[in-house]
């Protein structure tokens, strides 16, 4: 588990986050907003981890007294995590929070609440949550992470601090990749690239799960360019049965065709996210106009919006790939359109 000093591609934020630390100007709500797999939860657990430390050094945690072995081992008693039951966060968990910070510290020091996913709390939790933000219980510290923070009430948000986390520059992702996690070069390099500054998903990537989930974006792009209304609608509820994967295909979808895009209007490799797709890139690209490509994009990317935002994911993909079926000419029909609204 890092140390804030020890976190890469966010030195701004790390550095506001060591200064209140070390001049006690902790605030009592945080947020984290950004992309998936940028650093959000690292950086909030290290935090958290200064937080509870009992001999800080220079504001980061010391990472050997008893309070940071306990929270390496996952068992600090003042360490409190909330994540989404199901696909929301609800009002019954942060009644649960609040029973908790209402008492005194186990160990006479902070307690630390992590709100993972921040925007899946249903309006009354996120309304429930503002009345202990508005009178914050003394020594607690809410740290909520998002990817939309935009879905957030604005009650929420304007009494959180805010940070902004970028996706990481592609050579200090490289480099990370290669140098701490000890990838090949070429792959570190590949992965750097298709993950779009996101070191989780470069990880991900890394530990088998990418080949599969291209191979399986690949094959899609396939079917639907031959398929009806009803394989498509038959292809939508197999993805949409597990969120995460049908995420992680939205993922590779949006790759695939921007790469589709950039080889047909520049034919440059190095500008690829699959250059080992050259191919399969030079033959599919004569199957679509410039422009048909672009709304393919827009509307995958407005899809996997959909679904973090916690629409129902076989009602977008069934949208999504009504609009993809046949491929090349992009009509609607009324049902396309109907269900795109949903």
């Amino acid at each position: 588990m890092l140390l804030l000093r020890e976190i890469t591609g966010h030195e701004q934020i790390i550095r506001a986050l060591l200064n209140a630390l070390l001049y006690d100007r902790v605030g009592h709500a945080y947020l984290f907003a950004g992309p998936e797999g940028v650093g959000k939860a690292t950086t909030a657990l290290a935090f958290a981890r200064s937080l509870l430390c009992a001999g800080p050094d220079k504001g980061d945690a010391c990472g050997s007294c008893r309070a940071c072995r306990q929270f390496e081992h996952a068992n600090h008693p003042d360490l409190h995590c909330v994540r989404p039951e199901g696909s929301s966060i609800k009002i019954e968990q942060i009644r649960g929070i609040q029973r908790k910070v209402m008492f005194h510290s186990y160990q006479g020091g902070r307690k630390v609440i992590i709100i993972e996913q921040a925007e899946a709390m249903t309006s009354e939790a996120a309304n429930c949550l503002l009345k202990t933000l508005e009178e914050p219980p003394d020594e607690t510290v809410f740290i909520l992470l998002t990817a939309l923070p935009q879905i957030l009430p604005s009650t929420v948000l304007s009494r959180c601090q805010q940070f902004n986390f970028k996706l990481i520059p592609f050579n200090q992702l490289n480099s990370l990749l290669y140098n701490r996690h000890g990838l090949a070069r070429d792959e570190a390099g590949l992965l750097a690239a298709l993950s779009g500054g996101s070191l989780g998903k470069a990880l991900a990537y890394a530990s088998g799960s990418f080949q599969k989930e291209r191979d399986a974006a690949l094959r899609l792009t396939v079917l639907l360019k031959e398929a009806g209304a009803l394989e498509a609608l038959e292809e939508a509820e197999k993805v949409s049965k597990n969120r995460d994967n049908a995420l992680g295909l939205l993922e590779m979808l949006a790759c695939w065709f921007r790469d589709l895009l950039v080889w047909k209007e520049t034919g440059e490799a190095r500008l690829l996210f699959n250059p080992d797709q050259i191919i399969a890139l030079e033959k599919e690209t004569g199957y679509f106009e410039t422009g048909r490509l672009v709304e393919i994009i827009e509307d995958i990317t407005k899809a996997k919006t959909k679904v973090l935002g916690n629409a129902n994911t076989r009602l977008v993909l069934e949208a999504l790939f009504l609009r993809l079926a046949g491929g090349i000419s992009g009509t609607q029909t009324d049902w396309e359109v109907y269900q795109w609204d949903c």
